[in-house]
């Protein structure tokens, strides 16, 4: 019966998606519907579900401890993001957006409930390509080129490894149908490559997917470019990316140190970009630099758990990962729902237009609390996921994890800096006071939710801590008996705690000071993060080059004389695309045509002529029986 639910779920989210297209915003009646089958799948999930659904595309599904913990909070944000949506009115394409969003949601229910690699591997595509969707038929301002980028990257970084990884298990498993992870690592021994190579494509994907660095380009242009309620499906990708490399590297794939090292410096390095956030007015860029931040926190962590696998520490840090993706994905969405309450009249999400439309609201209540979570502010969401990820390294003697994570304490001073920042300039700057709107009901409702939700799961962690130890207690590691033995276990634990409330005094006083001198203090850090940046866009750039001199005249019918006028990719988009046969054909046409010129500014001998001409032909033929 249970797969059933879970088949009945997708069916409906499926069908809102159809729905989408013809009646618009009505159809996350549906999707709230599908959200209740969601809730029942995880419920059950807990205690194991396998089998085969959706028999049009057979897949098999293994729910366990860990994947029914994500599906929870995809379920909670499913129902949360339905309900708020009935009542926003959408700026860009309504009906391309509910469709879109659908299957974005579904392509997520199917990324974490398969077990086929391929499977896996078709919903990261349906997942990136929908969510693409949803930017481009946002209709703001520079959402084409914000869906460019993010389709470009995640295609070339994210589903191209995993196309790798599916030929290379395939190779080993020897079987489509037995295409799983539980087939990967029982064939091992089969490899062509090492498990190494594997764990560096799967590393490749999830941080596409999840926008780490160095791929955490795409993350302020599209949340800038997305109406802020739909930015939770995004803050659902995350989730998966980091859910991906947990999945692969602590339940699959031998995974050693070396790994851990290089995740726990991705994330060091990703969370730089909190810093940042003092340069933005703009709400929603700012908080997509925190979620940048909060990301590099998560694969710290999990970075961290891989260098002390198999001991206590290293179960702390695990448990810190798991808290802070699932903490993130709460208190970040309830930010994006309170900003969605200011675009719902047509205002820009900044620091004047929170005074003008929220000043006095209940609605601004929830979204302090949301904004004190992220900040890590005693007893709050991210405070108590940052304690155990700052005592899993500071409890060892690793030099290595000491240096990241006291970098990480260093940059965890900035989330509430910027929030007291913020509330310093409107302050200063935000003096005309204009009579506020009355914010809907179920705006206010969904807000409410989700943020009391964070509250509550933060403050009572015990509520969360049997699913987080039944998650991992197959992976064989020290568990803890109680909250108390997991927060106050080692001696560690108290030097993160006295860290994590120093950290809040030190950002409260930062907060206070000028913008001016506080951007002196960090000029070191932004100059290296303008040379990353600069050096991912000149590497952006030679590709975007390549695409439009090398790839363009063969996929679209472009006249060479207009070639030099294209400068970027909306210009491209102007020209009609090439039938299949002449797109594939092109280059062998070309390459006779060459041939052809050659021959006549030479006296060739007609023997050496013939001979070229059937080893073209034997090409030709290969070619033929290949694409047939």
């Amino acid at each position: 019966m249970s797969l059933y639910v879970l088949e009945l779920a997708l069916g409906l989210l499926f069908t809102a998606s159809l729905l989408g297209l013809a009646v618009g915003r009505r159809a996350y009646y549906v999707t709230l519907a599908s959200s209740i089958a969601l809730f029942a799948s995880a419920v059950e999930g807990l205690n194991g579900l396998s089998g085969e659904i959706i028999p049009f595309l057979p897949t098999s599904v293994m729910v366990d401890s860990l994947s029914a913990l994500f599906l929870l909070a995809v379920a909670f944000l499913t129902f949360a993001l339905s309900l708020y949506l009935l009542s926003y009115e959408v700026r860009g394409n309504g009906r391309f957006l509910a469709m879109a969003t659908n299957m974005a949601l579904f392509s997520a229910v199917l990324f974490l409930v398969t077990d086929n690699i391929e499977r896996l591997t078709l919903a990261y595509e349906l997942f990136a390509v929908f969510t693409g969707v949803m930017v481009l038929t946002s209709e703001t301002r520079g959402s084409r080129k914000a869906t460019w980028r993010y389709l470009v990257i995640t295609q070339v970084f994210g589903i191209i490894p995993l196309l790798i990884v599916t030929g290379i298990t395939y190779g080993a498993v020897g079987d489509l149908h037995h295409l799983t992870f539980e087939g990967l690592r029982e064939n091992l021994k089969n490899l062509a490559v090492s498990p190494d190579f594997l764990l560096s494509l799967f590393l490749l994907a999830s941080l596409v997917r999840s926008g780490a660095f160095p791929f955490h380009v795409w993350v302020p242009r599209v949340y800038r470019s997305l109406p802020s309620p739909f930015v939770p499906v995004f803050l659902i990708g995350e989730s998966l990316g980091v859910y991906l490399l947990l999945r692969v590297s602590h339940f699959v794939l031998p995974a050693g140190k070396s790994l851990g090292y290089t995740v726990a410096f991705l994330g060091t390095i990703t969370a730089f970009a909190t810093l940042y956030s003092f340069r933005e007015i703009r709400l929603k860029r700012k908080f997509a630099y925190h979620s940048v931040m909060d990301v590099g926190i998560a694969y710290f962590a999990l970075g961290s758990s891989l260098v002390l696998q198999g001991t206590f520490l290293g179960t702390v840090a695990l448990l810190g990962a798991l808290l802070h993706v699932l903490y993130q994905m709460l208190y970040k969405s309830s930010l994006f729902f309170g900003l969605g309450a200011i675009e719902h009249y047509g205002e820009e999400p900044n620091i004047c237009s929170m005074r003008k439309l929220l000043k006095g609201h209940v609605i601004a209540l929830l979204m302090t609390l949301s904004v004190f979570s992220m900040a890590g502010i005693p007893p709050l969401s991210a405070f108590v996921s940052k304690w155990l990820i700052y005592t899993a390294p500071m409890g060892s003697v690793d030099v290595l994890l000491w240096l990241m994570v006291v970098t990480i304490a260093f940059l965890g001073v900035f989330p509430l800096a910027s929030i007291i920042q913020v509330r310093r300039i409107n302050r200063l700057i935000c003096k005309r006071e204009v009579e506020r709107e009355d914010v809907p009901f179920t705006i206010r409702t969904v807000t409410g939710i989700v943020s009391l939700a964070s509250f509550i799961v933060a403050v009572f962690p015990f509520i969360l801590l049997p699913w987080l130890v039944k998650a991992i207690e197959i992976l064989g590691y020290p568990l803890p008996e109680s909250p108390v033995h997991l927060f106050f276990g080692v001696f560690s634990s108290f030097v993160a705690l006295a860290v994590l409330i120093i950290s809040s005094y030190v950002g409260w006083k930062i907060g206070k000071m000028p913008t001016e001198r506080v951007s002196e203090l960090l000029l070191i850090f932004y100059n290296i993060g303008d040379i990353l940046r600069f050096t991912s866009d000149y590497f952006l750039l030679l590709g975007k080059r390549f695409y439009i001199n090398q790839v363009l005249p063969i996929i679209k019918v472009v006249p060479r004389h207009e070639l030099p006028l294209i400068k970027d990719y909306d210009d491209a988009l102007d020209y009609p695309v090439r039938h299949l046969d002449e797109a594939m054909f092109m280059p062998l046409i070309k390459a006779f045509q060459k041939i052809a010129e050659w021959g006549r500014s030479r006296n060739l001998d007609m023997n050496a002529l013939i001979g070229g001409f059937a080893i073209a032909m034997a090409v030709l033929i290969v070619l033929l029986g290949v694409f047939a």
